[in-house]
């Protein structure tokens, strides 16, 4: 065993080079007087993420070749045990964080594509422990097609696009599968208190999406009834927190609605809208479920509404909403909530609280779909400062140093090409 005093003390006091200079001497760009202010400074921004991306590809990659010299000495667990561990220490971290980062490195050892997209800074670590999170046993053949879908689309992808991009193409690739590990799932519920200091607790409910943001909408429409009452002074944090205290322990309050409603997009793509036998479909609110979560959905609820979403056969983008469902006002910004999914805001993964005009309107832009996107409170107000401007369709966004930033809407839960 190694003296980690001993080897500690014979470090240099003064090292014979400093990571930072070196970092420096890759990044470090000078200011151009012909580029907009601060410009030059974002350049060494983007150009340290696209460093700090490589090394954690790299010490991925390190860390998986670590697991395989173990291998050869220790037996399966103790052995992954062994590198995690180790793993987590070199990094000056906890066990449990080697062993994230482990499973992520095994995980990215099967998709080459997704360790070349990290290497060369095209995602982010984020997003490829996203990816390996929710990937599903698959075999070779099943997961190489997987790969084949996901790669054109990794350029920029988010940590939450990744996880429902893998999600639903393991829906259509293995929906047996999907089925047997969705039920499980499901099975999976608890409540979990953790106290606080200050006097404070977090709960936190685990269960079934449908019920956990049912329980989020009531609370929410509880919040919407107070803000309208000028007596009362509460935020909305603390309205929906003593009604749902309240429920809990006086039984459900007359105004939280116990009525089982479910909304299902059923995703059908353009070259076949005359059938919508054996097609994913996705949770509002939550995103893609297995064929049998459908089912359970369906049997369980008071009132279930449908709505076909018609995409692009070429890359999964939506292209019309069925604008008829009943008990529903207001067509067009349901289908850019559908269309957008989360926040169109660059590398943003916040759920929608405005439609924006990507055009003002005051400034004649049209109550249309073209003009339409969906954005978090933070993205709408950053929109608006000066020196930023979205184009026309809100696909390139242009910051005040000049740089310019890509957002297209995800793509919806497809039919796997054949």
């Amino acid at each position: 065993m190694r003296n980690m005093t001993a080897e500690l003390a014979e470090v240099p006091a003064v090292p014979a080079y400093s990571y930072a200079d070196l970092v420096r001497s890759m990044v470090e760009v000078e200011p151009d007087p012909d580029d907009p202010s601060g410009a030059h400074l974002v350049d060494v921004i983007s150009a340290c993420e696209q460093v700090i991306r490589a090394a954690e590809a790299i010490q991925a990659e390190h860390a998986a070749l670590l697991l395989d010299e173990r291998e050869t000495a220790m037996e399966g667990r103790q052995a992954f045990l062994s590198a995690a561990g180790e793993t987590g220490l070199a990094r000056g971290m906890s066990p449990s964080a080697g062993m994230t980062q482990l499973e992520t490195a095994v995980a990215v050892r099967r998709l080459p594509s997704v360790a070349r997209a990290w290497a060369d800074g095209l995602v982010s670590g984020a997003t490829v422990r996203s990816i390996a999170k929710n990937l599903p046993p698959l075999d070779d053949a099943d997961l190489a097609l997987l790969e084949s879908e996901l790669e054109p689309l990794l350029p920029g992808l988010t940590p939450r696009d990744a996880a429902e991009l893998v999600r639903s193409l393991s829906i259509e690739i293995d929906p047996e599968e999907a089925d047997r590990k969705a039920v499980e799932a499901r099975d999976d519920q608890y409540v979990l208190i953790a106290d606080e200091a200050d006097g404070v607790a977090t709960l936190v409910a685990h269960g079934p999406a449908e019920q956990v943001h049912a329980i989020g909408e009531a609370l929410l429409g509880c919040a919407r009834r107070a803000k309208n009452d000028p007596e009362d002074s509460r935020t909305r944090g603390q309205v929906m927190f003593q009604s749902l205290h309240e429920a809990a322990l006086a039984g459900p309050l007359p105004e939280l609605d116990v009525t089982r409603v479910v909304e299902l997009g059923i995703v059908i793509s353009a070259e076949n809208l005359l059938g919508l036998d054996d097609v994913p479909a996705e949770l509002v609110g939550h995103g893609p479920v297995a064929p049998v979560v459908v089912d359970e959905l369906i049997d369980q609820a008071d009132r279930v509404f449908y709505r076909r979403l018609v995409t692009d056969p070429v890359d999964g983008t939506l292209l019309h909403s069925d604008p008829r469902r009943r008990l529903f006002t207001g067509p067009l910004a349901r289908h850019v909530r559908y269309r957008d999914k989360r926040c169109r805001g660059p590398a943003c993964d916040a759920p929608i609280a405005e439609i924006d005009h990507v055009k003002a309107h005051q400034h004649g832009g049209e109550t249309s779909e073209d003009n339409a996107q969906g954005l978090c409170v933070t993205t709408h107000v950053m929109k608006h400062l000066p020196g930023w401007t979205v184009s026309r369709y809100g696909d390139t966004w242009t910051t005040p140093s000049g740089h310019t930033y890509r957002s297209s809407p995800p793509p919806q839960v497809r039919r796997r090409r054949e």
